[in-house]
């Protein structure tokens, strides 16, 4: 197994839910885990890839020079889209409108990926070069618009060299064929391990946030760069792959089941995951007043006890749309994994949880409505920079209180207490700016939710509802800043609040809530 440091997760439930049952315990410290700066691990054999994969190589490797001898021209675009915590992922030169991922997925040892992306971007500037962040994988062959393209390899770049320089504010198709064994890696971070989490010989998950992307395809990994998804996974029966968005294909031929995913609204890199596993798909009725289809993944084995804990998912649904407006995208739906350990943790358009969390009893109410929440903030609307954390997590900690309130008929008035008492213990690091160390601390979730309870205060109920309904309209499928929300409240309230966000976001004492 690859992820001996699965254990090691427990800590991964802090990223998602302010009530997680591990939210407070300190993370281990003994992940088995890769290092992004370690080498690729070798290709697997491309005799086995589809078709796509063999017109690549056979374009490509009879001209292109080993990787190592590819004299490269000076950067245009730039390999780095500057977040101030992640200055190592992304590339400035273009914006990506959309990848297809074919992914043909053995799992009956070590994790094995032979793939083919299709990436379709537009150039922002002329370009000599153009760089995806890539981590651990091999690339066979790359080309441009069906024609080869030299490329080099670094620890965690794929570096690609037209024949001529790319004009600025054109669409290109970039296709590259890649395959190896799939790695994961530590996060600076309290969530630990992310990447490719290789569990046993049944189940295999990705877990992007905030830059494990990169670990499973070609990428521009940093959330301010969106772009639709078609995701194919082929993987032997009765095994069945799931990820993101509307199945739109589903065939079996030779003992293989190929699924085919399509999100159609633009997604941030961190949200794209598939998973592997004894699956079986479970459909219910559209939500009540959404009309929101609910499609779930869900281990053979915990089908009889599932409901028991997501059974409140279409009144959840119901009520965020009220509050936050029209539920962003096709459907939704649970990701179950077959695990044993404490995880929990959005994707776009469904909500990844550990087969530990599954009894039936009902005690995850706080954690499914929190991931629920994340479809609105952090998946609709994401962070402009790693920086802008808090507008994800704390929103989503705040939406557990609100369901409880709006949802469940709980008392305003204890709910705040607990609110304060919970954020009097987390006040560092400052949620506006935790560091990437700090970035899902408990502060990030705690006092981050408060801030939005003390903005419901200062400003009005009809004020702050107006608030979230705006900026998930006016940033809906984009990215946005903490600065973007604080001129959005002062320019709703009417009033600054310059000083109000600069209190609550802050590291210090908490501010007087009334």
């Amino acid at each position: 197994m690859a992820i001996g440091g699965l254990v090691a997760l427990s800590m991964l439930a802090v990223a998602c839910s302010s009530d997680s049952p591990s939210a407070d315990a300190a993370p281990a410290a003994q992940a088995s885990a890769g290092s992004d700066t370690t080498s690729s691990a070798p290709p697997v054999s491309t005799s086995t890839s589809t078709s796509k994969t063999s017109t690549i190589l056979a374009t490509t490797t009879s001209t292109e020079p080993p990787a190592s001898t590819i004299a490269l021209p000076q950067n245009l675009g730039g390999e780095s889209i500057f977040d101030p915590y992640y200055p190592e992922v992304g590339n400035t030169g273009y914006d990506v409108t959309s990848y297809d991922l074919d992914l043909k997925i053995d799992v009956a040892g070590i994790d094995t990926l032979d793939a083919v992306a299709t990436i379709e971007l537009v150039t922002q500037a002329p370009l000599d070069r153009l760089s995806f962040d890539l981590v651990g994988l091999d690339v066979q062959g790359v080309t441009i618009d069906g024609m080869p393209a030299m490329h080099e390899q670094t620890n965690n770049k794929l570096r690609v060299v037209p024949d001529a320089t790319l004009a600025p504010n054109e669409t290109f198709v970039i296709t590259v064929a890649y395959s190896g064994q799939p790695t994961d890696a530590r996060s600076l971070t309290r969530i630990g391990t992310i990447g490719w989490y290789d569990f046993d010989t049944t189940t295999s998950v990705t877990i992007g946030e905030p830059t494990g992307a990169r670990h499973w395809f070609p990428v521009n990994d940093h959330p301010s760069d969106k772009a639709t998804y078609s995701i194919s996974v082929d993987v032997a029966e009765p095994l069945v792959g799931v990820s993101n968005g509307e199945l739109v294909a589903d065939e079996s031929s030779n003992g293989r089941r190929r699924t085919t995913w399509e999100m159609r609204q633009p997604m941030a890199s961190y949200l794209a995951t598939v998973s592997v596993g004894d699956y079986t798909l479970v459909s219910s009725d559209p939500a009540e007043t959404t009309g929101v289809e609910v499609e779930d993944a869900v281990p053979t084995r915990l089908l009889s006890v599932f409901d028991g804990d997501f059974e409140q998912t279409d009144e959840m649904l119901d009520v965020f749309a009220e509050l936050f407006g029209p539920y962003p995208f096709d459907e939704y739906g649970a990701l179950v994994i077959d695990g044993e350990f404490s995880f929990a943790l959005e994707a776009q358009g469904r909500s990844i949880f550990s087969s530990g969390f599954v009894d039936g009893d009902g005690s995850i109410e706080r954690i499914v409505a929190h991931e629920l929440a994340h479809q609105w903030f952090g998946n609709h609307v994401s962070p402009a920079t790693w920086q802008d954390i808090w507008l994800n997590e704390g929103f989503a900690s705040y939406a557990e209180d609100l369901w409880l309130e709006f949802g469940r008929g709980g008392n305003i008035t204890q709910l705040e207490t607990r609110l304060v008492e919970r954020a009097s213990t987390a006040l560092a690091p400052a949620p506006g700016d935790p560091g990437a160390a700090g970035l899902f601390d408990r502060s990030v979730y705690r006092r981050g939710g408060l801030t939005l309870h003390a903005l419901r205060i200062d400003v009005g109920d009809d004020v702050f509802f107006d608030i979230l309904q705006t900026w998930i309209g006016r940033f809906g499928g984009g990215s946005a800043s903490t600065e973007d929300f604080v001129e959005l409240s002062e320019e709703l309230a009417g009033k600054s609040l310059t000083e109000f966000f600069a209190g609550w976001l802050g590291d210090g004492a908490l501010p007087t809530l009334r």
